[in-house]
């Protein structure tokens, strides 16, 4: 369960990176009786600002991690409103992990436990839990916060470099956010240049981001998210209570 814990904490951090590009519309009229047209954003401010229009509202993130050998991929639908989420992938090995309100409940084959669901009460979880970092949507900003360069390749297509130092300085500092990404300027070979990509739609929304890491001891590190499903119902259910238990009081230690 301890080696559990961290990698689903960077599993759903993962898979909860919030970051995108947008564009501003255009009415193409040019006489007296046109709209207005809304002034276009530089491509900095357009790719920061637009991370809350793609959590506005539900959402299906596709997330893959490469580290060298090592991989997490994981598909979660989220509603941001009612603080559900639902989570299943590899990471390393076959997990899924449910929120509903401050429930969560995770299944995995590296659970120590005699039923296949562990039940978690996040308000049990200590502030700078790592856990109760990666269910915190709006805290899981990414290396958003520090990107320092971007532009339009062509029209919805952004691709620039952030700075991790940067992105640490903005981020929170609650539940390992910052310290976690501290971490990963520290294996970069340059921390100051990370480049990216990022691809909206027409209503300004996240479809894709990537951005690769190269490390100096555990070759790239490759994060590749589609986002999808903008609006669509998603529906969380917790698992039957025949087949869950509460987490002991010892595991919230490690939690």
């Amino acid at each position: 369960m301890r080696r559990l814990i961290p990698a689903l904490s960077i599993a759903l951090a993962a898979v909860l990176v919030a970051g995108c590009g947008t564009t501003s519309g255009d009415s193409g009229g040019s006489g007296p009786s046109a709209a207005p047209t809304t002034p276009k954003l530089e491509p900095v401010a357009a790719v920061r600002q637009a991370m809350d229009r793609s959590l506005a509202g539900t959402v299906t993130m596709d997330a893959s991690v490469k580290a060298g050998t090592q991989s997490i991929t994981l598909t979660g639908k989220v509603d941001p409103a009612a603080k559900a989420i639902h989570v299943t992938g590899t990471a390393p090995e076959p997990i899924e992990a449910r929120l509903i309100g401050d429930a969560a409940y995770i299944k995995s084959d590296e659970l120590d436990g005699d039923k296949p669901w562990m039940k978690i009460d996040l308000n049990k979880l200590r502030p700078a839990s790592s856990l109760r970092q990666s269910f915190d949507l709006k805290a899981q900003t990414g290396i958003i916060g520090g990107i320092v360069t971007a532009q339009e390749v062509s029209p919805g297509r952004y691709s620039g470099t952030a700075d991790l130092n940067k992105a640490a300085s903005a981020a929170s500092s609650d539940g390992g956010m910052r310290e976690g990404l501290e971490s990963t300027a520290k294996l970069a070979k340059d921390p100051k240049t990370i480049p990216f990509e990022a691809t909206v739609d027409a209503d300004g929304r996240l479809t894709a981001l990537s951005y690769t890491v190269a490390t100096k001891s555990v070759g790239d590190l490759v994060t590749d998210m589609k986002m999808s499903g903008f609006g669509e119902k998603v529906t969380v259910t917790a698992p039957p209570a025949a087949d869950t238990e509460a987490a002991s009081a010892e595991m919230y230690k490690f939690l």
